[in-house]
């Protein structure tokens, strides 16, 4: 099975108002990369552990173009991954690079979960 394949590809504006605008009341992990690299395989494990352990909870992974999202415009050009986690259609906080630690700190904390 494909590690990547809990997380859903949004690729266009339609995409995104469908699965993070007009969803209220689910946390949305959305890994924010470029065309060029990808998503970012490096948090995927740790993001994977999540699923496991807390899966049962509101809570949904995406990735996300931001070359093809007019919400995400102002990520283009970044060199670093962005991993933003998204609430009834506002953002509740951004994670710049790969930290892995951090990233999951944000999502338990937005889930009410203690670490």
């Amino acid at each position: 099975a494909d590690v990547m394949s809990f997380q859903k590809a949004l690729r266009s504006d339609s995409d995104w108002d469908d699965e993070i605008v007009q969803v209220a009341g689910v946390l949305q992990v959305v890994d924010v990369h470029q065309s060029w690299c990808g998503p970012c395989k490096a948090v995927a494990s740790t993001l994977k552990r999540v699923v496991m352990d807390h899966g049962d909870k509101p809570i949904k992974f995406f990735t996300a173009d931001c070359e093809k999202i007019a919400a995400l415009k102002k990520s283009v050009g970044g060199s670093e991954p962005r991993f933003q986690l998204w609430m009834n259609g506002k953002m509740k906080k951004e994670v710049k690079g790969v930290d892995a630690p951090e990233i999951l700190g944000a999502i338990l904390k937005e889930l009410g979960v203690k670490a």
